[in-house]
């Protein structure tokens, strides 16, 4: 069998040459290419998909859809040798069908984002009443508006809330644990909410848990990871460190292992001087910290222009550069 009989699945009709008698043709069933049995699927798949109740998030087609990019570049190749006619006519299928389903392979971001506008649009007012009365027991007053409504109702692997403070975002991270319990059958124990604050992880956990009766985990950004660690690592004994640890820490730090490298300690003055009006006389540490802490932020970038090029040295008026290098003339110093 040729390459181009493997491609149609065409054979040739089998004749009998010893007798002359004509024979009637006989109507066998020609079995439709591999390729064109997964594009038929593909296309029913695009159809299923387009009139699901449900919104459909992208990541729920990107392994059922990349299986067929090769059934996709197969029928390519063919339209651009000009053999996809011939091809269509052999296996039974129209060439406008398999036009159709490339394009809706290709488009099928903006399909699905298409569907998802639309069953959004449907189901807020479908579950109105519902979404109307999804925090009564938080709030007899609250009402979600709009945009608080497509919230709840995305599904998608990621959704980006942004406004400002007192917009509603914890009532509306409520609203959407609420929904997905109900609605959409999640378990509690299979929602994670975090937050950055101990104040806003106790305002969603009295809305959520208290008042909607959802017992799921809320926590922290920095107690999820210390979760996280301990169960991977339950050997390792750590602690959160809030901001008055750190201080004593970054403090402990300074004194145990920078203040004792002279090279270090020079290098660290200067940058605290190229940024800060505050000078480094003496040896108090302390006073020379709490003396930029106080000061006013001002730059002495901003007020010499040509300390970019140099520094010149108060007690020999020579002029060296930011590494110290003794320098015998000024042109010198601008060819640094």
């Amino acid at each position: 069998m040729g390459f181009f009989d493997k491609i149609f699945g065409h054979k040739k009709a089998q004749t009998n040459t010893a007798k002359k008698t004509p024979i009637e043709p006989i109507q066998a069933t020609v079995p439709k290419n591999e390729n064109v049995i997964k594009l038929l699927h593909l296309k029913k798949y695009i159809d299923s998909l387009m009139v699901a109740e449900r919104y459909i998030a992208k990541s729920d087609l990107l392994d059922d859809i990349k299986q067929y990019q090769s059934v996709i570049d197969f029928f390519s190749v063919l339209k651009s040798s000009g053999m996809l006619e011939g091809f269509c006519q052999m296996n039974g299928i129209s060439m406008r069908e398999i036009q159709d389903t490339t394009t809706e392979f290709t488009d099928m971001e903006k399909l699905i984002d298409q569907h998802n506008e639309e069953y959004i649009s449907k189901t807020m007012k479908k579950e109105k009443e519902y979404l109307d009365n999804i925090l009564k027991a938080v709030d007899s007053a609250v009402s979600l508006d709009d945009d608080q409504r497509r919230v709840v109702l995305t599904d998608d692997d990621y959704c980006l809330v942004i406004a400002g403070a007192g917009a509603g975002k914890t009532t509306t991270v409520a609203a959407k644990v609420k929904y997905l319990v109900d609605k959409q059958g999640i378990k509690p124990s299979q929602i994670l909410v975090v937050s950055f604050t101990n104040k806003a992880v106790n305002e969603l956990k009295e809305k959520i848990r208290g008042a909607l009766g959802i017992e799921c985990p809320i926590a922290t950004f920095h107690s999820t990871g210390n979760a996280v660690i301990h169960v991977n690592a339950p050997e390792e004994k750590l602690n959160i460190v809030d901001n008055s640890k750190l201080y004593f820490v970054i403090r402990d730090y300074f004194r145990g292992s920078i203040m004792r490298n002279e090279s270090a300690v020079n290098k660290l003055i200067m940058f605290f001087a190229s940024y800060f009006d505050a000078p480094y006389e003496g040896d108090d540490f302390n006073a020379f910290f709490n003396n930029i802490a106080k000061a006013n932020f001002s730059t002495m970038r901003s007020d010499l222009e040509d300390f970019k090029c140099k520094v010149i040295d108060a007690r020999t008026k020579k002029s060296v550069t930011i590494q110290n290098e003794v320098l015998r003339s000024h042109q010198e110093v601008l060819e640094s």
